[in-house]
């Protein structure tokens, strides 16, 4: 498993710039660069009540989480999986998923 640093400050999951969801889904199927991927994971807590409860299901005090991944052009992407031992997902200031990044992509 991988361990995960996220730098998207409003994401109901991140707690002090770890990622605490169980498994986290990264996009990018055509993606050549960082810059065409993003985190389908990330969820904005202040959106409703009932978020904040689907968030609280999804936690885990693990350091490490299950990553997949549709980067075809990452070198980690391994079988739709990120077998990468530790990634980041950026953008401080994202408030929507379209507006994260994996950081630690890297072009085949």
């Amino acid at each position: 498993m991988t361990k995960i640093e996220c730098n998207a400050k409003t994401c109901g999951y991140n707690d002090c710039n770890r990622c605490n969801k169980r498994n986290i889904d990264v996009e990018g199927l055509f993606a050549k660069s960082k810059i065409g991927t993003f985190c389908q994971s990330f969820k904005n807590p202040h959106d409703s009540q009932l978020l904040m409860k689907e968030i609280a299901r999804e936690m885990t005090t693990e350091d490490s989480v299950s990553i997949s991944c549709s980067a075809n052009y990452c070198a980690f992407n391994k079988d739709n999986y990120c077998e990468a031992k530790e990634i980041r997902i950026g953008n401080e200031d994202a408030k929507y998923r379209s507006e994260t990044q994996c950081d630690s992509f890297k072009l085949r």
